[in-house]
């Protein structure tokens, strides 16, 4: 395996200048499931939305060479021990850096790669979101649409660099995709706790659509209007 600073370069540069171009790409073919969703009977369209989400999938792949599949799995295990363990961000979020250098094309490290670091890097929450989409061009065959939790960093990493459209049709598209809504009420509870107010908008939106079609399943978590509506944080 490299030593880690070579790996620190490399995923650098990747993230400098092969992420945003994907991410480019990415962002072209996303946009239609965010259209979809978005529309007033989004609701009865989950079918239309999911299939829009797995087309993201079906770009050419890109040629990011991969030094260690290995590797970089070692390393992401190695990180998420850490946070179980010690709670340290800051050191997983390095070796999920470097895991990615070394295997840029894994689903999983670069999703969670975008999570963590929206969570640790909040004022680069565009690197997040390059991230994000980049990960959902990444096939699986365990998440043909793409996974929930990478729709869901890109929600919250699009609210926080302003995009407000994009963030609200994100949390939609997840509400097609989520196996239940109150698991999505819980990711947008816990999004607000920890960013405020640049994500309340989006939020707000996406407890409205659920009360106005009915799906709110009567759950607290769920409820319209948030306990946080109408007043500051």
């Amino acid at each position: 395996m490299p030593a880690p600073r070579d790996l620190l370069a490399r995923a650098n540069e990747l993230m400098a200048t092969d992420v945003p171009r994907l991410a480019q790409r990415a962002e072209r073919l996303v946009l239609r499931a965010l259209f979809i969703a978005a529309q007033p009977e989004g609701a009865d369209r989950d079918d239309d939305v999911r299939q829009a989400a797995s087309r993201v999938r079906l770009a050419p792949p890109e040629p990011l060479a991969v030094i260690s599949t290995q590797d970089a799995r070692v390393m992401s295990e190695q990180a998420r021990d850490i946070v179980a363990r010690r709670g340290d961000s800051e050191a997983a979020l390095g070796l999920l850096t470097r895991a990615f250098a070394a295997d840029p094309v894994d689903i999983e490290i670069a999703g969670n790669l975008a999570s963590l670091w929206l969570r640790q890097r909040p004022a680069q929450a565009d690197t997040a979101r390059q991230l994000s989409l980049h990960a959902l061009t990444l096939p699986h065959a365990a998440h043909p649409y793409g996974r929930i939790k990478d729709w869901t960093t890109f929600a919250v990493a699009s609210a926080l660099t302003g995009r407000e459209r994009d963030a609200r049709n994100a949390w939609l598209v997840t509400l097609a995709l989520a196996p239940n809504v109150e698991s999505q009420c819980r990711a947008a509870a816990n999004a607000y706790a920890m960013h405020g107010e640049p994500v309340r908008r989006s939020v707000e939106d996406m407890l409205a659509r659920l009360h106005s079609t009915g799906r709110s399943q009567r759950s607290p978590l769920c409820e319209w209007a948030p306990h946080w509506a109408g007043s500051g944080r």
